[in-house]
């Protein structure tokens, strides 16, 4: 898993996915190579894993969800909530 530059202003956020359970762990190791991601983890409840986003803008942030994340093969769903400073 990748860090971003700690004298980085810095967004952090937490993304709950739903996902194909057939596929459960090749999306996790997929979801960990990527850079900004910080931490995942498998669930127990309504969704199926978490994942903590660092990012240093609010597009960078919206990238990694949008554009990596949730087009991800396997992802069926993603609910993204800004952890308050």
């Amino acid at each position: 898993m990748s860090m971003l530059d700690e004298t980085l202003p810095s967004l952090k956020a937490m993304v709950f996915l739903r996902v194909d359970s057939r596929i459960e762990k090749m999306v996790i190791d997929e979801i960990k190579t990527i850079e900004g991601v910080s931490d995942a983890h498998y669930i127990y409840g309504p969704y199926d894993m978490y994942v903590v986003v660092n990012a240093s803008s609010p597009k960078t942030l919206q990238d990694i969800v949008l554009r990596k994340i949730r087009n991800m093969y396997g992802v069926i769903s993603t609910t993204t909530c800004y952890v308050a400073k």
